[in-house]
């Protein structure tokens, strides 16, 4: 996997925006990581619904450059000693300035709050980000996320969290993130594969089968950390289920490639966690090279 050098945190002065502030900036501690505090000055007609970065209620305080700069230069003088951070402000439509500032920035690693939700006309600005933006993106709620760990406190008691995997290609990226951050951190793992009723009932072995599939894609240095779930059902409402009963700081799963046709025709598992999960979600793009479960991401320094 690439190196993670540049985080980009795009804010909007809202309720959610300093608890997305200290999970970025405890990641970019955390990889050695530059920061990169963005603002979109955004040009979206009212009554888009976008969810994010909405002009009536965000940008109509900050209206000029030179404001969101003061305000942004107030956020970075109180992060924590050693993060390198700076700011980014740009206008246009909320969901594409973020893709662009993330290109511009050479960004590996999006940190993004999500306040809406999407409908079958319009996709909220997260789910944009997540089908454009191409790299690793980390969704908090603007609500929900109190009731779970925090990453804030990741350096302190052991936190554990959830995988989900179809055992695809596209979900080989997140696993291996997964195993990276709990050799960095004291983290353990929930390694979880969902089976419909059907599979189930079918196949009475199916379970075990899995089970041992599941516990094959263990590195041998983090057996001891890691524990394997068979679940039932719908794959988007039984991950966030298990995110629930499990008390996990967060999900980090695939984001598999899609186009328009099938995100139109299939069930779109990443987007149902999306919104049914209260934690905060760490997408991995399937196309992310070196796939490997084994190999640990290069991060750094």
């Amino acid at each position: 996997m690439v190196p993670i050098q540049n985080v980009l945190c795009p804010v909007d002065f809202s309720a959610a925006t300093a608890r997305q502030v200290a999970m970025a900036a405890e990641l970019s501690r955390v990889f050695g990581a530059r920061l990169i505090l963005h603002h979109n000055l955004t040009t979206t007609p009212l009554g888009a619904g976008v969810g994010w970065m909405y002009a009536s209620e965000v940008s109509r305080d900050f209206a000029t450059e030179d404001e969101v700069e003061t305000r942004l230069k107030h956020v970075i003088e109180q992060l924590p000693a050693g993060v390198a951070a700076s700011a980014c402000v740009t206008r246009g439509m909320p969901w594409t300035a973020v893709v662009n500032a993330a290109q511009a920035e050479h960004a590996q690693l999006v940190v993004l709050a999500t306040h809406g939700e999407s409908n079958e006309d319009h996709a909220s600005v997260t789910e944009q980000v997540l089908e454009e933006a191409g790299s690793l993106v980390l969704v908090l709620h603007e609500t929900g996320d109190a009731a779970t760990p925090q990453f804030t406190t990741i350096t302190g008691n052991r936190q554990s969290f959830l995988v989900p995997t179809d055992f695809s290609r596209d979900a080989q990226p997140a696993l291996a993130l997964a195993c990276d951050l709990a050799r960095r951190m004291p983290i353990d793992l929930h390694l979880l594969y969902v089976e419909s009723a059907r599979q189930l009932g079918k196949e009475p072995t199916m379970a075990e089968i899995d089970r041992q599939r599941l516990a094959a894609l263990v590195p041998d240095d983090l057996k001891s950390r890691v524990t394997v779930h068979i679940g039932t059902g719908d794959p988007g409402h039984e991950i966030a289920a298990a995110a629930e009963r499990l008390g996990v700081a967060c999900i980090v799963m695939g984001e598999h490639a899609r186009t328009p046709f099938r995100r139109w025709f299939t069930h779109n598992t990443s987007r149902d966690v999306l919104h049914f999960a209260h934690c905060p979600i760490w997408y991995v793009p399937g196309t992310m090279t070196d796939t490997s479960p084994e190999r640990a991401l290069s991060v750094g320094a």
